[in-house]
C-alpha cells in the first residue's frame, strides 16, 4: 500500500510543477503537426497516396498526383476546391496542361473584396522541392483552413496552388487573368515562397508589399524582425501588372539566411526548420485574420 501511496504522490508533485502548456505552444504544435503533413506528402518523404511517393513535381503525372492531393486536403477541412484546368501553346509552339487548383472562402456580410493566399506546387525536374515551395504550400493551406473557421469574416478569401511556375510562370499568369476575366474585386494578393530556413534561429522574415498599409499590417503582427525587400520577384511585378496590391514573403534572402538547397535534390523534408515555418505561418493567419475583420 505504501509502494502506491508514494507512487501517488510523486506523479502529483510531478502535475504540480510540470509547467502547463500555454496557448502560443499549443498553436504552433497544432500547425507544425499539420504542415509536417502537407510537406512530408509533397516531398516524397511520405507517401501521397497508397505506396506512391513523389520525387519531384515537376512531370505531367506527379504534378497532376499533387494537385488531386491538395484538391482532397481542400475538401477536407469542408471548404469546395475547383481546379482551374489549361492546355495552352506558347509562342514557341511548346504545349502546357496543367491545374491550379482553388477554393473560395466566402464573406459572411456580403463583401465583394477578395484577397488571395497563393503558392505555386510545381518543381524543378530532380528537386523534392520543400523549401521551394512545400512549405509556401503548407502556410497557405494552413491558414485558409483557420480562416474557413471564423464565425465572421468582412472580406472574401481564396487560397490557390498555382502550377507551371518553372515554365515561365503559365499556371500564374493563366489563373491571374481569370480572376480579372471573372471579375473578382482583388483586394490583395498574399504569397510565400523560399521559406523554412533559419540558420541564425531567430524566426526573421523578409517582405516585399506593394503599399505601405499591407507592409504595416505584417509588421504589427509580427513579433520577430521584418526586413524590407527591396528587388521585386516576377510574380510580385505580374500581379502589379493587373494593378493588384501584392504581398511576397521569403526567408532572409538579403541576409543570406536561405536555404542553400533551393532547386536541387537536396532541398528535402528534412532540411525543414518547422518551428520557423509555424512562426511565420502563425503571422500570415494573423495578418489575414484582421484583413477578415477590416
Amino acid at each position: 500500500m505504501n509502494y502506491y501511496k508514494t507512487l501517488l504522490l510523486v506523479f502529483l508533485l510531478v502535475v504540480q510543477v510540470a509547467p502547463a502548456q500555454t496557448e502560443e505552444d499549443r498553436r504552433e504544435a497544432e500547425i507544425i503537426n499539420i504542415e509536417r503533413d502537407i510537406v512530408a506528402k509533397l516531398t516524397g518523404h511520405e507517401p501521397i497516396k497508397g505506396k506512391k511517393k513523389l520525387s519531384s513535381r515537376s512531370s505531367n503525372s506527379e504534378r497532376k498526383a499533387a494537385a488531386d492531393f491538395l484538391f482532397n486536403s481542400l475538401k477536407e477541412t469542408g471548404l469546395k476546391p475547383e481546379k482551374h484546368t489549361y492546355n495552352v501553346k506558347d509562342k514557341k509552339g511548346n504545349q502546357y496542361a496543367g491545374n491550379n487548383v482553388f477554393a473560395e472562402i466566402p464573406a459572411t456580410n456580403g463583401n465583394d473584396e477578395w484577397v488571395i493566399i497563393c503558392a505555386h506546387y510545381d518543381t524543378v525536374e530532380n528537386s523534392p522541392g520543400a523549401v521551394h515551395n512545400a512549405t509556401g504550400v503548407a502556410i497557405a493551406y494552413y491558414v485558409a483552413k483557420k480562416i474557413a473557421e471564423l464565425p465572421t469574416r468582412n472580406k472574401n478569401f481564396m487560397v490557390v496552388f498555382f502550377d507551371h511556375w518553372k515554365s515561365n510562370m503559365i499556371g500564374t499568369r493563366l489563373f491571374t487573368k481569370k480572376l480579372q476575366t471573372d471579375g473578382y474585386n482583388v483586394h490583395s494578393m498574399h504569397r510565400a515562397d523560399y521559406m523554412g530556413w533559419d540558420n541564425d534561429e531567430d524566426r526573421a522574415i523578409e517582405l516585399l508589399a506593394s503599399n505601405i498599409s499591407l507592409e504595416s499590417l505584417y509588421r504589427i503582427e509580427s513579433p520577430v524582425p521584418v526586413y524590407k525587400r527591396t528587388v521585386a520577384t516576377p510574380e510580385s511585378r505580374f500581379f502589379s501588372n493587373f494593378g493588384y496590391e501584392t504581398v511576397t514573403l521569403t526567408a532572409e534572402l538579403k541576409n543570406a539566411d536561405n536555404s542553400p538547397f533551393v532547386r536541387q535534390s537536396e532541398d528535402k523534408y528534412t532540411t525543414v526548420n518547422f518551428k520557423y515555418l509555424a512562426s511565420t505561418t502563425e503571422i500570415t493567419y494573423k495578418v489575414m485574420r484582421a484583413l477578415a475583420t477590416q
